[in-house]
This record gives C-alpha cells, sequence and structure tokens, in this order.
C-alpha cells in the first residue's frame, strides 16, 4: 500500500480527502494539500491530483464534488439528460425532471459529497431539495445548473 510521509495509507488519505472536500468547499489542489497538512498528512500535489481523479472528483466552477459511483446506479452524467429546469425558494431547491427520471436525479444528488443538502424527496417529475438555508440552495441550485450546463472538469490527472 502506498503511505504518505506521515504514514497515512492511501484508503485512509483518500477518506479524508473526501471528507474534507465536504466540510470545507475546497477548490484547488494546493487547497487540498493545505487541509491535509493541517490534519498531519503530507502529501504532493502530484499525490493530490492522482487521488481526485481516482475518486471521481470534479471541479464545478470554483469548487470540488466528490460523485462516488456506485455499480448499477445512476452517476452525474445523467443530470444534463434528465434535469429541465432548477428554481431554488427559500432553503429549498425544486428540480424539474423529465418525466419519471426524478427517482434517479434524487438519487445522484443525494450521494454527491460537497452539496450543501439536508436531503432530498422524489416524485415522478420533480425532486425536492432540502438545504440548510437560503444561501446553500441558491449555491446547490448553482452548482446543479453548472454540471448541466457541462461546466465541469476532472480534477486530477491520472497518467497511465
Amino acid at each position: 500500500m502506498e503511505a504518505t510521509k506521515s504514514g497515512v495509507d492511501k484508503a485512509t488519505r483518500q477518506a479524508l480527502i473526501l471528507t474534507l472536500i465536504s466540510e470545507k468547499g475546497l477548490g484547488t489542489q494546493q487547497g487540498v494539500v493545505g487541509a491535509l497538512a493541517d490534519k498531519g498528512v503530507e502529501v504532493a500535489q502530484a499525490t493530490v491530483s492522482r487521488d481526485l481523479a481516482e475518486l471521481g472528483v470534479l471541479k464545478v466552477g470554483s469548487k470540488y464534488l466528490a460523485l462516488p459511483h456506485d455499480p448499477g446506479t445512476a452517476g452525474i452524467e445523467v443530470l444534463p439528460s434528465f434535469v429541465v429546469g432548477i428554481v431554488p425558494a427559500q432553503n429549498q431547491v425544486v428540480v424539474h425532471t423529465r418525466d419519471g427520471t426524478a427517482g434517479a436525479v434524487s438519487s445522484v444528488l443525494d450521494r454527491v459529497r460537497g452539496l450543501r443538502t439536508i436531503g432530498t424527496i422524489a416524485g415522478q417529475d420533480t425532486v425536492l431539495v432540502v438545504c440548510p438555508g437560503p444561501y446553500s440552495a441558491r449555491k446547490t441550485a448553482g452548482l446543479i445548473a453548472d454540471v448541466c450546463r457541462a461546466k465541469t472538469r476532472p480534477a486530477g490527472n491520472v497518467v497511465g
């Protein structure tokens, strides 16, 4: 197993990266390196780049989102095809979807690490996303819109 200078193995480091992305709203590799260092884990930026790529982390606007993909479940790639409208309302976001796809969209949104949400409720063609407050609802609506407009890119580089 690959270990860092501080003796943390790869799996532990990657789990910590996902937690830091979710909690701190990080958006740069240097930010991740610094946040890891604050936790006593020293790594090179190249290692963080590889970790981000392996974890499937995307850069959406100026923020990283971790998008775990479980085999047999819908992934982030469904959002541009299924979402037809996004409306923030107070501490909620109403996501209008194509008929019959709200469940898949809700499942994806529930699994995204880095979105400031409390939970989702899906109907036939609408998902209600509940956020902690109006600011997080607006940010969440913007991030979903960015993903749907394909303003995303992989966060790291894998050299094969």
